[in-house]
């Protein structure tokens, strides 16, 4: 499975029921996750891409999409 469909999925299943959104939706603003949320998915990163995010990584431009995700990891396996 591909970084986007990977992180596209864990989203999905971290929505509430009823939301939808697209690769470029603002996670945080269409309620896709909220802060605990966004911790899951930072530990799910972690844990399935060997990465290690640190804080001065955690700001809204690496992870408001799922763009913006898939990015950011691509960016964080090549370094």
């Amino acid at each position: 499975m591909d970084i986007h469909t990977a992180i596209r999925n864990f989203l999905k299943n971290a929505a509430p029921k009823g939301v939808s959104f697209t690769d470029s939706d603002n996670l945080l603003t269409k309620g896709v996750i909220d802060s605990l949320r966004m911790l899951d998915m930072m530990s799910f990163l972690e844990d399935k891409y060997g990465l290690k995010i640190d804080e001065d990584e955690m700001m809204p431009e690496n992870f408001e999409s799922v763009e913006a995700i898939t990015r950011f990891v691509e960016k964080k396996i090549k370094a």
